[in-house]
């Protein structure tokens, strides 16, 4: 038996937390990453809206690759993918707190 076995039904639920959490970070990163991309409002809604339409893909991406993940019962697999999301969302964090010092310069 694995080692790591009682513990993917948890990490599978972490995970889903994670994707949740990390999708609401996007979202709100959107606005600011369209704001100094554009050159003007008009544009800046129009990168927001983009943005937004690809998060759906991103948690469609990291819900499937969760539950291709539990389902084979991969605690290997489950530990990649919360690594992922993890990395996905400090990436976001840092990306925030770049753009929120340049935009406030």
């Amino acid at each position: 038996k694995e080692l790591m076995e009682p513990y993917i039904p948890y990490i599978f639920v972490l995970n889903n937390v994670l994707v949740l959490c990390d999708v609401s970070l996007g979202y709100h990163l959107a606005p600011l990453l369209g704001r100094s991309w554009a050159e003007d409002d008009e544009d800046a809604g129009r990168t927001t809206r983009r943005m937004r339409k690809l998060l759906s893909a991103v948690v469609a991406l990291y819900t499937l690759l969760n539950c291709v993940a539990y389902s084979t019962g991969s605690s290997v697999f489950l530990i990649v993918v919360t690594a992922v999301i993890l990395l996905d969302m400090i990436g976001q964090f840092l990306l925030r707190r770049k753009l929120r010092s340049t935009l406030c310069d």
